[in-house]
């Protein structure tokens, strides 16, 4: 009894992305829970719903879910790491980081017109790159911030975030295209 309810509660984002993704017709499958992998982008106020393991070709490996639960004062919230490993070893000093900022009509409400990508100073030449690509920025307006950066340490390589901003939380090939498209210009 108690499994089951546990069960009817818990929060199913990997389960719907991993469906979603087989949908489309990738080769995927849900990794073990408690694997290294999880610990990636996750501090001590979230958790780790899961990895999806991609298993094709792609330069995206895997998907890890993080998700903050709701405060007092704040709804819940999911992020989705897109993880690239890469053999390139990329130093702190030398690090990319670089983010889209949706600019809407009218602020919180409005319909997004336009993105804009934030770079910091070792990143100026892919936020060229991406402000230049329509796909991409379609990308970023039609589903929510995007995120992008090299990673140093355990994990040598790039992640690519998404928040959702819209509550269809589902790719289509053509997204999962332009995800790729993204860690192909990174790498």
């Amino acid at each position: 009894m108690l499994k089951r309810l546990k069960e009817k509660f818990r929060d199913k984002s990997r389960d719907n992305l991993y469906q979603n993704l087989l949908d489309i017709g990738l080769d995927c499958e849900l990794a073990e829970r408690g694997i290294n992998e999880e610990k990636l982008f996750n501090p001590w106020h979230r958790r780790s719903l899961g990895i999806i393991n991609i298993n094709s070709e792609y330069p995206i490996k895997y998907i890890n879910i993080i998700k903050r639960d709701r405060g007092k004062d704040s709804p819940p919230r999911w992020w989705y790491f897109f993880a690239i490993p890469s053999n390139q070893i990329i130093s702190k000093n030398d690090s990319i980081e670089i983010k889209s900022i949706r600019k809407k009509s009218t602020p919180v409400f409005g319909k997004v017109e336009s993105i804009i990508w934030e770079p910091n100073n070792n990143s100026k030449d892919l936020a060229e790159k991406f402000t230049q690509d329509e796909d991409i920025n379609m990308l970023s307006m039609k589903l929510g911030n995007i995120k992008i950066q090299s990673l140093h340490d355990n994990f040598s390589g790039f992640s690519i975030e998404l928040e959702f901003k819209v509550k269809d939380r589902s790719l289509d090939f053509s997204h999962w295209e332009t995800l790729n498209r993204i860690s192909s210009i990174c790498l």
